[in-house]
Protein backbone atom coordinates (compact mmCIF):
# COMPACT_ATOMS: atom_id res chain seq x y z
CA UNK A 1 0.00 0.00 0.00
CA UNK A 2 2.67 2.16 0.73
CA UNK A 3 3.60 2.45 -2.66
CA UNK A 4 0.28 3.00 -3.71
CA UNK A 5 0.25 5.84 -1.60
CA UNK A 6 3.25 7.94 -2.97
CA UNK A 7 1.65 7.04 -6.50
CA UNK A 8 -1.42 8.76 -5.77
CA UNK A 9 0.51 11.37 -3.28
CA UNK A 10 2.61 12.19 -7.14
CA UNK A 11 -0.64 12.11 -9.02
CA UNK A 12 -2.23 14.71 -6.80
CA UNK A 13 1.29 16.80 -6.77
CA UNK A 14 1.19 16.89 -10.47
CA UNK A 15 -2.52 17.87 -11.10
CA UNK A 16 -1.98 20.37 -8.28
CA UNK A 17 0.85 21.87 -10.16
CA UNK A 18 2.94 20.93 -7.53
CA UNK A 19 6.81 20.03 -7.71
CA UNK A 20 7.16 16.40 -7.27
CA UNK A 21 10.47 15.80 -4.83
CA UNK A 22 12.69 13.35 -5.88
CA UNK A 23 12.99 11.31 -2.77
CA UNK A 24 8.99 10.44 -2.92
CA UNK A 25 9.95 7.98 -5.53
CA UNK A 26 13.35 6.53 -3.90
CA UNK A 27 12.90 5.64 -0.31
CA UNK A 28 16.18 4.99 0.29
CA UNK A 29 16.37 8.58 -0.46
CA UNK A 30 13.41 9.86 1.50
CA UNK A 31 15.46 9.55 5.25
CA UNK A 32 15.71 5.93 5.54
CA UNK A 33 19.53 5.67 4.17
CA UNK A 34 20.43 7.05 7.57
CA UNK A 35 21.60 9.89 5.93
CA UNK A 36 21.47 13.58 7.59
CA UNK A 37 17.95 13.93 6.24
CA UNK A 38 16.74 11.19 8.60
CA UNK A 39 17.16 13.61 11.58
CA UNK A 40 14.41 15.71 10.23
CA UNK A 41 11.61 12.96 10.37
CA UNK A 42 10.38 11.33 13.72
CA UNK A 43 10.55 8.11 14.17
CA UNK A 44 13.96 7.38 12.03
CA UNK A 45 16.82 5.54 13.96
CA UNK A 46 19.97 6.34 14.58
CA UNK A 47 22.77 4.55 12.79
CA UNK A 48 23.94 3.74 16.45
CA UNK A 49 20.18 1.94 16.98
CA UNK A 50 20.36 0.24 13.73
CA UNK A 51 24.05 -1.03 14.33
CA UNK A 52 22.52 -2.32 18.33
CA UNK A 53 20.22 -3.75 16.25
CA UNK A 54 22.07 -5.74 13.76
CA UNK A 55 24.33 -6.82 16.67
CA UNK A 56 22.01 -7.91 18.83
CA UNK A 57 21.72 -11.34 20.50
CA UNK A 58 19.18 -13.65 18.95
CA UNK A 59 16.98 -13.55 22.10
CA UNK A 60 17.19 -9.72 22.02
CA UNK A 61 16.90 -9.25 18.29
CA UNK A 62 12.78 -9.48 18.57
CA UNK A 63 11.89 -7.38 21.43
CA UNK A 64 14.68 -4.69 20.25
CA UNK A 65 12.95 -4.44 16.78
CA UNK A 66 9.47 -4.32 17.74
CA UNK A 67 10.54 -1.17 20.02
CA UNK A 68 11.67 0.79 17.09
CA UNK A 69 9.12 -0.09 15.13
CA UNK A 70 6.90 1.07 17.98
CA UNK A 71 8.95 4.39 17.77
CA UNK A 72 8.96 4.74 14.03
CA UNK A 73 5.22 4.20 13.66
CA UNK A 74 4.71 7.11 16.22
CA UNK A 75 6.96 9.25 14.26
CA UNK A 76 4.32 8.57 11.06
CA UNK A 77 1.54 9.27 13.64
CA UNK A 78 2.94 12.75 14.26
CA UNK A 79 3.65 13.61 10.68
CA UNK A 80 -0.07 12.67 9.64
CA UNK A 81 -1.00 14.68 12.87
CA UNK A 82 0.64 17.57 11.46
CA UNK A 83 -0.90 17.30 7.60
CA UNK A 84 -3.87 17.10 9.21
CA UNK A 85 -3.57 20.06 11.54
CA UNK A 86 -1.70 21.66 8.89
CA UNK A 87 -2.64 20.56 5.47
CA UNK A 88 -4.13 22.14 2.38
CA UNK A 89 -5.72 19.76 0.13
CA UNK A 90 -8.64 17.22 1.56
CA UNK A 91 -7.20 14.27 0.05
CA UNK A 92 -4.21 14.41 1.60
CA UNK A 93 -5.68 15.06 4.74
CA UNK A 94 -7.81 12.20 4.17
CA UNK A 95 -4.86 10.08 3.28
CA UNK A 96 -3.33 11.34 6.81
CA UNK A 97 -6.34 9.89 8.93
CA UNK A 98 -5.73 6.84 7.30
CA UNK A 99 -2.17 6.38 7.81
CA UNK A 100 -2.43 7.34 11.17
CA UNK A 101 -5.49 4.89 12.03
CA UNK A 102 -3.24 1.92 10.28
CA UNK A 103 0.06 2.81 12.07
CA UNK A 104 -1.90 2.65 15.47
CA UNK A 105 -3.15 -0.80 14.30
CA UNK A 106 0.30 -1.81 14.02
CA UNK A 107 1.25 -0.47 17.32
CA UNK A 108 -1.35 -2.09 18.90
CA UNK A 109 -0.08 -5.63 17.10
CA UNK A 110 3.45 -5.04 18.22
CA UNK A 111 2.72 -4.23 21.84
CA UNK A 112 1.12 -7.30 22.10
CA UNK A 113 3.81 -8.79 20.96
CA UNK A 114 6.31 -7.35 23.31
CA UNK A 115 3.60 -8.35 26.15
CA UNK A 116 3.51 -11.61 25.39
Amino acid sequence: TQALEVETMVDWLTAWGEPVPATSLDHSNAGHDMGKAHDAMPGMMSEAEMAELASAPDDEFQDLWLEMMIEHHQGAIEMSRAEQSDGEFALTITLAKSIEAAQREEIDRMQLLLDS
